[in-house]
């Protein structure tokens, strides 16, 4: 079956691209199935408003931070790690075009299976995002994987459902990759062909807004989940120790996620430090809340140790705010063709020295305009919708 691109026009005269059979021109329909950290979501929001028949399949199980919910409303005093679909559903209604899948468990049974396969019927590519492609990848229909972080999970391990994963990247059309410190991993495993697409943010929310502050006390803002063996909470924690001992004033603000044991850790090295009263600890907040978070902080920190950033470093950067962490040169060149404009450190001295050179206010305003342009340039909406348009064309014809 070929495939066309038909470029229709709505009132006003904008363009919208529309995938079509070839036949009868029928609007393609791409089923998106899961919905990893909401990036899925994003994607199909961003498609439709491009004219492309693009529905999302969600796990009713997923943890709450996973569901569109949160990426949407305000919602507070919710633990994500406890909460159904079900309680969140009184902030959010879902659209039309969001299919619910709601398995009794999250284990791979008959039913759980043909529950899920019941809901992909129709599509004419999928676009699966982990751990469906352990379910998916048999129905016979073109799938192609959307890759954020999950090979970091599976690649070494021999077990029945790391097998199935690496088998239906294999026999995926595509293998779209989200984090550039992943493709030294996909480099160990069997695929046909991979393409970079960049996470969107949507420029339009995430962006400075002004912010009544009632103190100019320089706020640092650690809004990544505590596991010190990926992210390294840690360095940070010893840096900022050394800048108030140094006689800086400023205060760090943390979200309590993560591994219990690595925030009990962060907890125990605060006390160590002595550093009790300069730190606040925040429960996880919805993305609404989390935008104001961003607006309110002088400088946001991220990830020390992995090399390439998810959500938190571009969200924060659409906010017009300098993001201190850790980028990996050689992999983002290949991804971006630039470095992102980020205080790139990666020791504890590293990150002390960009604390004290966050100090400067024109700094931070001169860092916190490239960091916007940056995001505007790489990961807005209508960009990254694009570029998928160009991928399904090319995989469907």
């Amino acid at each position: 079956m070929t495939c066309r691109t038909w470029i229709r026009f709505t009132e006003g005269g904008s363009a919208k691209c529309c995938l079509t059979r070839a036949e009868g021109h029928h609007p393609m329909k791409i089923g998106l199935v899961m919905n990893m950290a909401n990036n899925q979501w994003l994607i199909a929001k961003s498609l439709r408003r491009a004219g492309v028949d693009a529905e999302l399949i969600i796990n009713a199980k997923d943890f709450g931070m996973g569901l569109p919910h949160w990426e949407e409303a305000e919602i507070g005093g919710v633990d994500p790690y406890a909460t159904d679909i079900t309680e969140l559903s009184r902030y959010y209604t879902l659209p039309e075009w969001v299919k619910v899948w709601n398995p009794r468990d999250l284990q791979v049974t008959p039913q759980n299976v043909i529950d899920l396969l019941y809901l992909t019927k129709g599509y004419d590519l999928l676009q699966l995002s982990p751990p469906s492609v352990v379910y998916l990848q048999f129905t016979g229909k073109r799938f192609i994987v959307h890759e954020a972080g999950w090979i970091r999970n599976f690649t070494f391990l021999d077990g029945a459902a790391e097998k199935l994963a690496r088998r239906g990247y294999k026999n995926a059309e595509c293998v779209v990759m989200t984090n550039p410190d992943c493709y030294s991993l996909l480099d160990k495993i069997k695929y046909r062909k991979e393409v970079f697409i960049p996470f969107i943010v949507e420029t339009d929310r995430y962006k400075p807004i002004p912010i009544d502050r009632q103190d100019e006390t320089l706020t640092f803002f650690h809004p990544t989940r505590h596991l010190w063996n990926v992210k390294g909470n840690d360095r940070l924690l010893r840096a900022f120790g050394r800048f108030i001992s140094q006689g800086y004033k400023a205060r760090l603000v943390m979200v309590d996620w993560g591994t219990l044991e690595d925030s009990e850790q962060s907890r125990n090295l605060i006390k160590t430090l002595d550093i009790e009263r300069y730190v606040e600890w925040l429960s996880p907040v919805s993305k609404p809340r989390l935008i104001k978070l961003y607006n309110q902080s002088d400088a946001v920190f991220d990830q020390f140790i992995l090399g390439s950033y998810g959500t938190t470093a571009p969200e924060a950067m659409g906010c017009g705010r300098p993001v201190v962490m850790y980028l990996e040169e050689h992999w983002n060149m290949k991804c971006y063709g630039q470095v992102a404009p980020v205080l790139n450190v990666q020791t504890v001295d590293e990150i002390l020295g960009a604390m004290v050179a966050l100090t400067d206010r024109s700094l931070r305003r001169r860092i916190g305009e490239q960091a916007r342009e940056y995001v505007i340039k790489h990961h807005s909406p209508e960009l990254v919708a694009r570029q998928y348009i160009e991928l399904y064309k090319e995989v469907l014809e």
